[in-house]
């Protein structure tokens, strides 16, 4: 078996990364989605949840049917 040849790669030192194109999108559509969640009062300001309570067909003492 032959070896193969290797091709030098040239190193740059300092290189900065390449800007995102989908970043300023993904932002966006973060703030949008919790804007709606703050709306509907799911969430405070903060990001915690306000809500900690279960759907009334979901507490305790409830007929509860998944559907199986």
């Amino acid at each position: 078996m032959e070896s193969v040849k290797t091709i030098p790669i040239p190193r740059t030192r300092n290189q900065k990364p390449k800007e995102d194109p989908h970043y300023p999108g993904a932002v966006k559509r973060a703030k949008e989605a919790v804007r709606r969640l703050q709306e509907a009062g799911i969430i405070d300001a903060e990001g915690r949840r306000i809500r900690k309570d279960l759907p009334p067909d979901m507490q305790e003492g409830q007929d509860r049917d998944f559907g199986g």
